[in-house]
Formats: structure tokens, sequence, C-alpha cells
């Protein structure tokens, strides 16, 4: 993965090289430095096999990205601290162009290439995730975005992998490229002002252990905590670029153990370094101090003697295949998990077949042969050219030339993107011009001719404002106390009387808040919404999660005490998919388990309650099989005789109990399943935002059905 460095940069610290055997042939363009490791570029080829072959066939991480990011550390010091040792300056502006001009051209071709190949086969609901990942990958912060949207309830394609979520690695590793020289040159002053006696690796090692110990710390903490976060915080990982550091600072001193030591110790190593994966839990427990495995294994490698001999593990990794491999190692890393991405979404497999895998691994290799040997090698070629020498002076060329480099590839990759901002702007305006004819939705007469150019609304790529949040925050009175209940929205005249109607539940409840809200504001009076994601009202089975108990029983002394004229909760509960048992979704919706108990605190503070039934649930987002499929919608509509209960459960729970008026039933399947079909699409307009919730278009558009439904069960006006 790793291509920050030439091969001159690879001569390891201190210069003079260890002895080299010829048991195995040197590799050509090898030969010419007798300290340049060969054997790390199988080290690195080895870390990108293991990455891709874990992310193709395993699914899941497997502690090779650890040991490049060390890599990465170990390269840049052991060249850095050479050129201190020398008395030469350390470089910053000239090293960090040096590295950005090598890393950014491949970089943005594979960015050019994830944008154009998503935009024509991704559906347009994950396109302002992509745009806005292309600029976070382009510009070294990925890690943090992906840190940012971990875990959000109401982000959408939580589940479908970005072909851009692995410049995670590369964005921390460009920090570090930034933040490592800086920590050097301090070194370097330090020692030279304070130290210049002693080695300057004793110094620079002083400030690596620091920073090796109080990251550890942190990383370890953070990943009992927060997992998903420390996952991609620079701050967890900074330890592992720094035990690289450290170990580029000692091996002169590691070099004088006894050869024995260090070759069992490599081998141990090696053998550690492919096995971690599969032995240790790296995407749940990384990176604390599980990423010591990894990364202490290859150090061992490193540490191992260096003569290419079968006795040693430089003799397995010097092998011309995996050289070769390990020069392609970078491009290889940038374009096999885009490529697995776009497979599994054209094919629709979950995973990769062997073949599939195989063809993939392939593809990798010979995309990365092609944008190494024809993007890269002539970027840096030119960096070097000597055709301008008389202008201008060969170091200040190369500078103005890396600089070139990396803002060309910068400009260059930002042009797909910015286009595809603005296709996205035009869509918005066309939808904004279309007119109630065009999108009518729940309106829709039976002789309504849609217009073949009128966009189905929402557009894919405004579902984020498609959530139901009407009115403003409780307030006064109606503010809750108790700091369990996280939300809650009010709207209409209160005139400091007990609001007309409380919106209670979860979010399939806050989806018809819109149209509950207008039907009370419209005849004047007053409602409260107040609920919790995920946390269905009544229900024990929820309960596991400590946020929903506190909610539930929080949200029904609330409630209670308000006393509201009425109370309207989703009483019935839908699943998406049959069970283990083969049962379909229709045979297991059924009334929520505790919902009798959970209402008669309401029923006894005098307020009716308004059962409602639950929504159909699909497998599928909605809007992505609407986007895949135009022309033909019907692919996306649903039965409601396989989704819902033949008999509706909440009717079936008032038949068994003596409530009379005071708890009645509201079914609105009628308007989202007409004649049995649940229809993703209604009068234009997309019925669901995901593959459960309605849209606000949708539900808007039915607030007049809703109205007339809600005043046929409750006899109120």
């Amino acid at each position: 993965m790793i291509r920050e460095e030439s091969a001159e940069d690879h001569v390891l610290f201190p210069t003079k090289a260890q002895p080299v055997t010829h048991t195995l042939d040197q590799p050509r363009k090898t030969t010419e430095r007798a300290g340049f490791r060969v054997d790390l570029q199988g080290l690195r080829a080895l870390a990108v096999l293991l990455v891709m072959c874990y992310h193709i066939w395993f699914s899941r991480v497997s502690g090779g990205v650890d040991i490049f990011l060390m890599l990465s550390a170990f390269f840049l010091t052991s060249s850095t601290a050479r050129r201190i040792a020398r008395g030469q300056r350390p470089p910053l502006l000239d090293g960090w162009l040096h590295r950005f001009s090598r890393l950014i051209p491949q970089a943005a071709a594979v960015i050019i290439g994830v944008v154009i190949a998503a935009w024509i086969i991704l559906p347009s609901t994950r396109w302002l995730e992509l745009i806005d990942q292309s600029n976070a990958s382009l510009f070294y912060w990925q890690n943090w975005y992906l840190s940012n949207h971990q875990v959000d309830y109401y982000a959408f394609n939580t589940a479908a992998a970005s072909p851009l979520q692995h410049f995670w690695s590369l964005s921390v590793q460009g920090q570090i490229f930034i933040i490592w020289p800086l920590v050097l040159a301090g070194s370097a002053l330090v020692w030279k002002k304070f130290f210049s006696r002693r080695s300057f690796a004793l110094v620079a090692g002083s400030a690596f252990g620091a920073i090796f110990v109080g990251s550890l710390a942190y990383s370890i903490h953070i990943t009992a905590t927060n997992q998903q976060v420390a996952y991609f915080h620079t701050g967890a990982r900074l330890w592992e670029f720094a035990l690289g550091s450290l170990l580029a600072l000692a091996l002169p001193w590691l070099s004088t153990l006894p050869e024995k030591i260090r070759r069992i110790g490599g081998w141990a190593g090696l053998v550690t370094v492919i096995g971690s994966g599969a032995v240790l839990d790296v995407q749940g427990q990384f990176p604390g101090f599980m990423a010591l495995v990894p990364t202490v294994a290859a150090a061992l490698v490193i540490a191992a003697p260096a003569p290419r001999s079968w006795a040693n593990p430089s003799g397995l990794l010097s092998l011309p295949p995996l050289v070769k491999l390990g020069d392609l190692s970078y491009g290889m890393y940038l374009w096999h998990w885009p490529m697995l991405v776009f497979y599994l979404e054209v094919s629709g497999n979950e995973k990769a077949s062997f073949l599939a895998g195989a063809i993939l691994i392939a593809a990798s290799i010979g995309a990365s042969w092609c944008t190494t040997k024809f993007i890269e090698k002539p970027a840096i070629a030119w960096q070097a050219s000597p055709s301008f020498s008389r202008l201008i002076p060969q170091a200040g060329f190369k500078l103005i030339a890396q600089f070139a480099v990396v803002a060309l590839g910068i400009g260059v990759a930002s042009l797909p993107v910015l286009a595809w901002e603005n296709n996205v702007e035009h869509r918005r305006a066309l939808a904004a011009a279309q007119t109630d004819t065009d999108n009518p939705g729940a309106n829709a007469t039976e002789d309504w001719d849609p217009s073949p150019a009128a966009l189905t609304l929402p557009l894919a790529t405004e579902l984020d404002s498609e959530w139901q949040t009407p009115g403003i925050a409780c307030e006064g009175p109606n503010a809750p106390e108790d700091e369990r209940i996280h939300f809650c929205e009010q709207g209409g005249d209160f005139d400091g009387g007990a609001p007309d109607l409380v919106l209670l539940g979860d979010s399939h409840m806050q989806h018809w808040s819109a149209a509950a809200s207008a039907m009370i504001e419209e005849a004047g009076g007053s409602w409260i919404l107040v609920y919790e994601p995920g946390c269905r009202y009544g229900s024990d089975a929820d309960r596991v999660d400590e946020t929903c108990s506190d909610f539930q029983d929080a949200a029904q002394d609330y409630v209670a005490d308000l006393a509201p004229q009425m109370v309207l909760t989703t009483a019935s509960k839908t699943v998406a998919a049959p069970d283990a048992m083969l049962r379909s979704p229709g045979e297991q919706e059924t009334l929520v388990d505790n919902y009798a108990e959970m209402i008669q605190p309401l029923l006894d503070a005098g307020s009716r309650v308004i059962a409602m039934r639950d929504t159909p649930r699909y497998t599928y987002s909605i809007p992505e099989c609407v986007d895949s499929n135009k022309g033909e919608l019907d692919n996306c509509d649903g039965s409601a005789g396989y989704a819902l209960n033949s008999v509706n459960p909440v009717e079936q729970f008032l038949d068994s109990k003596d409530y009379g008026n005071q708890v009645v039933s509201l079914d609105m399947t009628g308007l989202l399943c007409p004649d049995g079909v649940c229809k993703a699409v209604i009068g234009n307009v997309l019925t669901y935002l995901d593959d459960s919730h309605l849209s606000k278009t949708f539900v808007l558009s039915a607030k007049r059905q809703f109205a007339i439904s809600f005043k046929e069960a409750t006899n109120w006006e």
C-alpha cells in the first residue's frame, strides 16, 4: 500500500549495510545498493494480499493496514534520521511535497474512476454521501468523515459499503506525514541545542516513546468505550506510527542481538502476521492493545537478519514475485476495494466467490500496474527532469514540479466531483419547478396522467430532509423535566390547557406526525410528539436497550401528567423478513407485547388511546429500488397479504378487552396498500424514504386522508 518513499529511502539507518548473501537470485533493479531491504517490499506485498483476501473472501479485516501504518513511519523516520545525523536539516516543505507528489497521482486516478463508476452504477440515494467522501478522500480527512458518521439512527445506507471507505487509512497516513517531520525537526532542534553529545536516536526516541505511550493508552480507552470511532481516530492510531519510528531508531542496537534469536523472532513474527487476521477480532477490537499483535509481529520480521537466505524470513519475502507486488502494493490497495464494492452492487451478491475474488485480485494488480506505470512513474520522472536546469536550478524546479503534481492531481480529480455536484443541483432545480399536478401523491385521481418528464419526489438525494419533526421543541409547561426524554416537539394553540393529542412512540409514530399535526392545527387544537427512535412504546422486547427502557418509563409518567385528550400510539409491530421458522412477515405481525399494561396509566389519567396499526416494512430501500427500476416501478411494490397479518392484531386485542370508546383502532393500510398492493410510488411520490419509514412528502400529500380516517375512528371534531 505504502508508495511514498523512493528506493533510496528504503536504505535503513544507519548507512552501513548488512552483508547480503546470494543464496537467492537478487531481483533486477534492487542490487544497486547493498543496504536496500528487498524483503520489506515483500512484506508490503504480503500485507496487501492479506488485506485483499480478507476483504474479498471473508468480509473482515486482517491487521495488514496496521502493518502499513507502522511501515510508513519506519521508512520516513529512517530516511529523515539519517539526514539529521549527517548534519543536514530535516526536510519540511520539500519532504511534504516529496511524499504527497508520490501519493496523490494514483489516489486521484482511483477517485476519478470511483466517481464515474458510482455516478453510473450506484443509486442516487448514495450520491451526496459519495460526493462528500470524494472530497474527504482527496483532502485526507476521510477517517474523520467516517468517524463522524458511524452511529446515526437517521443516516442512510449505513449497511452499504462505500467504494471510498478504504481511504480512511490513507487519510490517517497523510495526516501523520504532516505531523511526523515536525516531530523530527523539533527533536533535531532539541538535540543540537541541549544534547549534541548524545545520540540523536535517543532524543527522537524519547519523543516517539512519549507519543507511543500516550496514544496507546488513549487507544485502549476509546476502543473500549467507542470502538467505532476509535477505529478511524488519528489519535488512537498515532502509537502505530510511533512504533515504526522507534523501530527505525532502535534497529542498529537490535542488529547487535544474536542472529539466531532475531531469526526465530522473525519467523514467529511472519507466522503471526499471516494468522492474526484469522485469530483476532481485528474489526471489533482494534486499534487498542490487540493491534500490538500484527505490528509487533511485523517489527520482529524487520529486525530479523536481512541477508536473503532461506534460513531467514527475508529469503521468502525477497522472492521476485513478492518484490514486484510490493512495488505495486499502493495501487493494489487503492483499487481492490472499489472493485469489490462495484462487483457486489452489480452482481447482487453478498460475497465474492473464490473465482470472482481471484479475478478481482488479478484486476486490482492489473489496474495498479497501469496507474503505476502510466501515471505515478511519469509524474516522478518529470519531477526529476533535467530539461529545465538551464532556466531554473534543479532543486527549485523539483519543488515547483512536486507542487504542480499535487495541485494538478487534486484539480483534475475535483472536476468530476464538481460535475456530479452540478448534476445534483440541476435535478433539484427541475424538481423545484414541478407543480402539484406532477406529484399529487395520495391525491392522485384514477384519471390522473403523469408527465413522463416529471421527476419522482422526493429526490433520492434529498431524503435527509424527509424525516418529520414538525413544530418546535417542547417548551414552558410542556418541556419534559426528565432527562431520559430526548425528543419532544409541540405545535398548535395550547391556551394553557392540556394538549388535544400526544403522539407517543418511536420513529414509526414520528413518520405520521406531519399529517397528525396538520390535522390538529387546522382544527385550532394543540399537539405534542414525544418519541425515541428504535423504541416501540409498550415493548418489553425493546427494553433490552437501557435508553429505551428509560424512555418508556419516563414517557409514561410525562404523558400521564399531561393528561391529553387523546394519545396516539403504534400498537402492533411489523417485521420485514421471514424468521427462522420460515414464518412470513405477516404471520409475525403482532400486538406490542406489553401494550395493555403500558397504556393503562394513560387511560387512568382520562386520556383516550388511539391504537394504530404499524406500517409494512421492506427488505430493501424503496428509493433505491425505484431508482434502479425506472419504468418498472411495480418491481418495487409489495403484497399486503405477505407483509401484514390477515387479521389486524389491534382489532383482535380490542375484541378481547372491554375498553369501550376509550381505546380505538386506527388502520392506514388501505392508503398505503390499495387493493392489497403496497405501493412504492403513489401519485409520482415515494411512499417511503427507506425500507420502513414513510416520506414526509407522501404523508403531507395524505393529510386529508389521514384526517378522515382519524375522525372516523375517534368521532373527534
